[in-house]
């Protein structure tokens, strides 16, 4: 199983650091910058999740409608594309 959006999860937390260049000695404009980029993780976070959990309900109706298929004999298979498919994801490898 392969899930792109966690790829970009440090591109995507790099942006919600603090800035640095405007450094402030005040304990208060730490504290509110720290709670900002954990507010901004979250929101983050919050979103991963709910995209990860669309994708397993996406797979899920899938798989019924392809077990409906295969129990009433009409599922066909495109081997040409599956083949493809399992080189281009690196489940079998053609390099020997």
């Amino acid at each position: 199983m392969r899930i792109d959006s966690f790829q970009n999860i440090p591109a995507i937390l790099q942006s919600y650091k603090p800035d640095n260049s405007s450094k402030s000695t005040s304990a208060e404009s730490n504290t509110s910058s720290s709670s900002v980029s954990l507010s901004s993780f979250g929101e983050v976070l919050q979103s991963l999740q709910r995209q990860s959990t669309q994708a397993v309900q996406g797979r899920s109706i899938r798989l019924e409608e392809l077990a409906q298929q295969a129990q009433a004999g009409n599922l066909s298979v495109d081997h040409q594309k599956l083949a493809a498919n399992l080189i281009n994801s690196n489940v079998v490898d053609t390099r020997q």
